[in-house]
């Protein structure tokens, strides 16, 4: 057997979860013009293209090929190819860089978070956000944390980053 990957999968069905895999690894983010949505602040699973809230480090048997060609195959219907494997992995390399083995995190804007971050200050692909700690962490205890943010268009909207 080979080496193992360090690789996000979905820890919990708490807050969001859709997705119901037993083994449920993060697709690639792929994250559209409406964060709101949850485009912007949820995983989604690569084998059923579902979201869900949180995910935690494990390592697992399959290689980040071996995931790219799966989660491509299922989102364009076709055999992706060389290339496109390797920009996925190469892009994955970067998202995934710096996750330790057990902890857990959530997602937002373009970047993997520590579920114990505090005093958030991240510029991601769409907006600026300053959070004393992370909303879907706090939507635990009561959702609305997380429907006064993350969920509102006027959230998003009113740190939005300048367009090119």
């Amino acid at each position: 057997m080979g080496e193992k990957l360090l690789y996000l999968i979905k820890s919990n069905d708490d807050v969001i979860s859709h997705c119901r895999c037993k083994h449920a690894p993060i697709s690639s983010p792929d994250q559209m013009d409406c964060p709101w949505c949850g485009c912007g602040w949820l995983f989604v699973c690569s084998h059923c293209g579902k979201a869900f809230t949180f995910a935690k480090a494990v390592e697992i048997d399959e290689s980040l090929e071996e995931i790219a060609r799966g989660e491509l195959r299922r989102r364009w219907k076709r055999e992706p190819g060389l290339e496109e494997v390797a920009d996925w992995v190469r892009a994955m390399v970067d998202f995934l860089n710096g996750i330790e083995v057990g902890q857990e995190y959530v997602y937002l804007d373009g970047a993997v978070l520590p579920v114990d971050s505090e005093a958030i200050t991240l510029t991601g692909w769409s907006a600026r956000h300053e959070l004393p700690r992370l909303p879907q962490v706090e939507a635990r205890m009561s959702r609305k944390l997380l429907d006064n943010t993350l969920v509102r268009e006027t959230y998003w909207r009113q740190r939005q980053l300048p367009t090119e």
